[in-house]
């Protein structure tokens, strides 16, 4: 008797590669909320926040370049299409349940980076402030001491 192999999905690996990468992208959207919640503290104590980010970004990184050779492999037509939905710019009417859930999980996707985006900003501009805020401090401390 042979083993029947589950039939190979129209997008192959391409939909578990995007799952993992809304995955990533919550846990540095997380971490990114946590370094701007703070950041708006009186005394800023990131600690090891931006270094766990960063080993996200990493696994995302990877995650991505995974995701990118999997649609390689894909037939040319299906290729163009999944290289499409991964860049953010595909157009038309999705083709089929798998398709419309790489669509749906792309843009998840693009929607949580946004907001990761957006609070990394904010949490940069407020820590530039107090940096400058500090060496102002330790400027006028030096000059006071001479």
């Amino acid at each position: 008797m042979s083993e029947r192999k589950a039939p190979v999905p129209p997008y192959g690996r391409l939909p578990d590669f995007l799952a993992q990468e809304l995955v990533l992208l919550t846990r540095i959207s997380d971490l990114t909320k946590e370094i701007e919640v703070q950041s708006r503290q009186r005394e800023i104590r990131l600690e090891d926040l931006p270094e766990r980010r960063q080993v996200y970004i990493d696994r995302l990184k990877k995650c991505r370049r995974a995701a990118a050779r999997a649609a390689e492999e894909l037939p040319q037509e299906q290729k163009a299409r999944a290289e499409a939905i991964l860049a953010g710019n595909f157009a038309g009417p999705p083709r089929g349940k798998e398709e419309s859930g790489l669509v749906q999980t792309a843009e998840k996707c693009r929607a949580v980076l946004r907001a990761a985006l957006a609070a990394d900003s904010e949490a940069r501009k407020k820590i530039r402030a107090e940096c400058g805020r500090l060496r102002a401090r330790i400027r006028a401390a030096r000059e006071n001491a001479q």
